[in-house]
């Protein structure tokens, strides 16, 4: 019997790799949202590396730490998430 979680069933490792990016992003969005909140230890290091471009997408900068961020985020797949995350903080 497999250890896996039937949503990972038939998953490529370029889909676990994407779902792990993705994850780093939340987290980074999660410590720009809310500064001292504690991170899972896996994706703490990664996300806090990824913060000042998500904090600069967020603010609605224009530069290239938050084209940074849009870029992961197109990445991994998240790129709808980080922009509904831009326009909830402008809004």
């Amino acid at each position: 019997m497999s250890q896996e979680p039937p949503c990972r069933t038939g998953a490529t490792p370029a889909d676990l790799a994407r779902e792990a990016d993705r994850a780093v992003l939340y987290g980074a969005v999660l410590a720009a949202q809310r500064p001292g909140v504690r991170l899972k230890p896996a994706i703490a290091e990664a996300a806090l590396a990824l913060l000042p471009a998500v904090r600069a997408y967020l603010d609605g900068e224009d530069g290239p730490l938050a084209e940074l961020a849009l870029t992961y985020a197109r990445a991994c797949g998240a790129e709808a998430f980080l922009l509904a995350k831009r326009r909830s903080v402008q809004g």
